[in-house]
């Protein structure tokens, strides 16, 4: 019988402390870890290994963790992030989810807060689709592109996420818990209206006449534009 290869994970964080604690609960969960102290030297880590999810704390020496998300979906890296930050504030984490982290938690946080929230990125599918088409948009997972009219938009994950759910609605409204619960998971913990700014920043990149919003029941694609 063939082994299963174990999961391996990538922990970029300054503090000494939290990567020992980050180890501990990953080796909890069977799965292999690396660290690296060091902003540059993380993105240099997470672009050239095959992780299954990286630890990504956001005040970092030589590159924060803001830009290496960002260049790391720039250059097609789908790996699950979560992201960590002592900061407390709600505009830093709303940045790190658009910048392409799937998830945020803020320190100090609980070994079993921080299992539940990396049990979750990993039983989320990768893609929701390869391809899926409505309302005169087709989204393709695999490249976080959406073609609309002939144009190519290039989305974030969590973008290309919410437009994958609102086109196999098709013309049923999604509400916003149905929203967060199917984008963001059961786990997440931080302010719903988070669906409200990702809503905008669709309607921004694909058209405002794109999403409608149904008055107290969601939102879902207009047919006709």
């Amino acid at each position: 019988m063939k082994a299963t290869t174990p999961l391996r994970a990538l922990i970029i964080d300054s503090e000494h402390d939290v990567v020992v604690a980050v180890q501990r609960a990953l080796r909890e969960m069977d799965i292999d870890s690396s660290f690296v102290f060091d902003g540059q030297a993380g993105f240099d880590a997470a672009l050239d290994g095959r992780f299954d999810l990286i630890v990504l704390d956001l005040l970092l020496p030589s590159r924060n963790g803001f830009d290496i998300c960002r260049s790391l979906r720039a250059h097609g890296v789908a790996t699950p992030i979560l992201c960590l930050s002592a900061k407390s504030g709600e505009f830093d984490e709303i940045e790190a989810l658009d910048l392409g982290a799937d998830d945020y938690l803020r320190k100090p946080f609980s070994v079993e807060v921080l299992q539940a929230r990396i049990n979750a990125l990993l039983r989320r599918p990768r893609t929701t689709a390869d391809a899926v088409v409505y309302a005169g948009i087709r989204y393709d997972a695999t490249t976080r592109e959406a073609q609309v009219e002939g144009s190519a938009v290039r989305l974030t994950p969590r973008e290309g996420e919410l437009l994958a759910e609102l086109i196999q609605a098709g013309d049923r409204p999604l509400s916003k818990s149905e929203l967060l619960s199917r984008v963001w998971g059961d786990g997440f913990s931080g302010n719903d209206n988070v669906v409200e700014v990702y809503i905008r920043y669709l309607r921004q990149k694909l058209g405002r006449d794109r999403v409608d919003t149904i008055p107290r029941t969601g939102y879902r694609l207009r047919h006709h534009v």
